[in-house]
């Protein structure tokens, strides 16, 4: 009935995110649900609502978060995204940052100046980083200039986001109702790097640390009727895995090493778990067929040319997956439940049409289902329509998502049509 998308974690590789979900955009190709975590939630926000500019443009604008290749090559840090901690260097970040996002990129001797720019002003910020601190970095000051949280709750669809809860020992779920900048930033927490975010009484993780694809397919998915789940899973490589070159590649490499290991796990645990649903197709975007054996030393980089090289990867990985899955895709699109609505709507047949579900049998969920299509079509015959395929089609759809809307919940046993591409 529906389409869901799972965004996980994997800050360097990003762009291969971007990417690809800007090609599945530009297919046409919408989702009903997108569940986000780490990484992934920069990406989701950036779709769902973007604050400056278009979809398109601000997906695109993820090449511009590396660094400047003369510099990168020199000082490997990506000083753009992460920034001292303290509260002094809170002030003079937030004193900067709206002018030094507005320095113009277009070509390669703005990006060098804007980037050396940016390298001197971080250079000079002071710092109260001291022993007791248990971050080396400021929560993301930037991302209120990316996102519009107050935009977020217009997305069609529901929109989700994760973290890890120390109080609850629990992993939580945020919803597009309650997401605000402090949402983002409690659920990328990760300790050493950031502190762990106190919000509202309670202290958070990032959720990827725990759960690298935060999925539930028996929940979240099965409840908004989605039968094709399309998942982004950049962390569960084994190739990222590589001797370091030096003490910060050693750093990076300590985080990096044990999540490729545990979303290797969870990749193979979230097909496991959709397989037992009925009906729901589980659909993996196949990154690595597109990355080169030359790029894989160097995809953890923060490198602007990096970073430019994966959007493309990702763009190109995404085309393929929205073209070998064009009429799965478009067929599931086409059933969307408000695709479905609209259709009736066009018709004039809404009204009619929620008058028999309201006044339907309370039965089981394979009987509604029934009585509703032959309630419908007896409608759809009493107003002459019944040789229109449009509301006819549209008609057997909505008694479908009714079924699943009040029936009870769908056997999680029985083996689906789940399939995944690697």
């Amino acid at each position: 009935m529906a389409i869901g998308l799972v965004l996980g974690g994997g800050a360097p590789n990003l762009p291969l995110m971007s990417g690809a979900l800007l090609a599945l955009d530009d297919a046409g190709i919408e989702f009903e649900v997108v569940s986000t975590t780490g990484a992934g939630m920069l990406i989701g926000l950036m779709y769902a609502a973007p604050r400056n500019g278009t979809r398109k443009e601000t997906l695109q604008a993820t090449r511009e978060m590396g660094v400047h290749d003369s510099i990168y090559n020199v000082f490997p840090v990506n000083y753009k995204i992460f920034h001292k901690a303290g509260p002094m260097a809170e002030v003079y970040t937030k004193f900067h940052q709206t002018w030094l996002a507005a320095m113009p990129r277009e070509n390669e001797a703005q990006r060098f100046m804007s980037d050396i720019t940016q390298f001197w002003v971080a250079a000079f910020c002071p710092s109260d980083l001291n022993p007791k601190q248990n971050g080396m970095c400021q929560p993301p000051p930037w991302i209120d200039l990316v996102v519009d949280f107050d935009k977020l709750r217009d997305f069609d669809g529901e929109f989700l986001m994760s973290a890890y809860c120390i109080e609850d020992e629990a992993e939580v779920s945020f919803s597009k109702e309650e997401i605000t900048s402090d949402h983002f930033k409690a659920a990328l927490a990760m300790p050493l790097i950031y502190a762990p975010y106190k919000m509202d009484g309670k202290t958070y993780l990032e959720g990827s640390a725990f759960d690298t694809l935060a999925f539930s397919p028996g929940n979240v998915m099965s409840r908004n009727l989605v039968d094709t789940v399309i998942y982004f899973d950049i962390l569960g490589q084994r190739k990222l895995i590589a001797e370091p070159e030096n003490l910060y590649d050693a750093w990076v490499h300590s985080i990096i090493n044990p999540l490729t290991r545990i979303a290797e796990m969870d990749s193979a645990n979230y097909e496991s778990t959709g397989a037992q649903l009925e009906g729901v197709d589980v659909l993996r975007m196949p990154f690595r067929d597109n990355i080169s054996d030359e790029q894989w030393p160097k995809v953890l980089d923060w490198s602007y040319s990096n970073m430019s090289t994966l959007f493309d990867i990702g763009y190109k990985t995404g085309t393929e997956f929205a073209q070998k899955h064009k009429a799965k895709l478009k067929a599931t699109n086409d059933k969307t439940p408000k695709k479905t609505i609209e259709t009736i709507a066009q018709k004039g047949m809404d009204k009619e049409m929620m008058d028999v579900v309201k006044t339907a049998t309370k039965s089981a969920a394979p009987t509604k289902g029934a009585v509703l299509k032959k309630e419908f079509e007896k409608l759809a015959k009493a107003k002459g329509k019944e040789n229109d395929k449009d509301l006819i089609t549209a008609f057997a759809y909505a008694a479908q998502m009714f079924e699943q809307s009040y029936g009870p919940e769908k056997s999680a046993k029985k083996q689906s049509t789940a399939s995944k591409d690697k």
